[in-house]
């Protein structure tokens, strides 16, 4: 059970975020290290849905840059993600 204070806390840090980016930043939360195309195939939508939620998601100082990374299905280097644990400055206004 969440407490009501631990509820009240995540409201101030995220009144505005839209529920994509809620998903997008729940699946770094739980995946640390994740891509944009890792999120893409875990959540079952295009790359091209993802790739702005994670920039919003920086832009607000809530994700950053964790290391690079080979996609294991591609091959190719990707960036890939971590939760920010004390977030400064957080922007709290609509996109």
């Amino acid at each position: 059970m969440i407490q009501g204070t631990s509820l009240e806390a995540y409201y101030e840090l995220f009144p505005s975020l839209s529920q994509r980016q809620n998903m997008v930043y729940n699946i770094i939360k739980l995946y640390p290290g994740v891509s944009n195309l890792d999120i893409s195939r875990m959540l079952n939508l295009p790359i091209n849905s993802i790739t702005p939620r994670v920039y919003e998601l920086r832009q607000y100082n809530l994700v950053q840059y964790s290391h690079k990374k080979k996609d294991r299905l591609t091959g190719r280097t990707a960036w890939a993600w971590k939760i920010v644990e004390n977030p400064e400055g957080v922007v709290t206004h609509q996109i």
